[in-house]
């Protein structure tokens, strides 16, 4: 995939879903980046890696790559439309 087109992606998802937007904790402790969190899907979607490979590349756990892969279909057919 083009860099472009993944940042465009990544832009749109942090702009609109709650879930993909960077947050803060009460202790002004960063969240997850939005990048992050769609790193995680899109390298499971084309590749059709597992979860685990995902944490062991992004250091993030495998029931938070899941709950991203199911929020980012959600957020993507949210934001593009589902054409089906």
């Amino acid at each position: 995939m083009e860099k472009h087109l993944f940042l465009r992606i990544v832009d749109a998802l942090g702009n609109h879903p709650k879930y993909f937007q960077l947050t803060h904790d009460t202790t002004e402790k960063r969240g997850m980046a939005p990048l992050t969190k769609c790193t995680a899907a899109m390298r499971m979607l084309p590749c059709g890696i597992t979860a685990n490979c995902v944490n062991e590349y992004l250091k993030i756990g495998v029931s938070t790559t899941l709950e991203c892969m199911k929020k980012f279909y959600l957020a993507i057919t949210q934001v593009f439309g589902n054409d089906t």
